[in-house]
């Protein structure tokens, strides 16, 4: 099995991402950095979605996460709220606020 990331390298992502700094949504901009850092092939091949899919699973291992993450952040921080006004209301990690309460009431009880 090909790991993509170490494990320290692993937590220290999902630490990252946990913050929710610089947006709840990082994860969404992680996902762009890698495809911007491999855009000149990916549009270069005018890949379908078979091959591009294929393209993605074989950078296995290949995947600086400090330069991954610094582009991240700088997308994140030149999308600003437009950036935020782009993504649908309750995508992942967002809840509705009808599960919200849900964590609310946890709270109480425990108190």
């Amino acid at each position: 099995m090909i790991m993509e990331f170490e494990y320290e390298t692993t937590l220290r992502l999902w630490e990252v991402l946990w913050t929710h700094y610089p947006s709840e949504h990082l994860h969404l901009y992680v996902c762009v950095a890698i495809l911007k850092r491999h855009r000149a092939k990916i549009m270069g091949e005018q890949m379908d979605i078979d091959t591009l899919l294929k393209f993605i699973n074989e950078l296995s291992g290949q995947i600086d996460l400090d330069l991954v993450l610094r582009d991240a952040e700088a997308l994140c921080v030149y999308a600003g709220e437009n950036g935020v006004a782009s993504i649908p209301p309750g995508t992942p990690p967002s809840l509705s606020s009808q599960d919200a309460s849900i964590y609310q009431q946890q709270d109480d009880e425990v108190l």
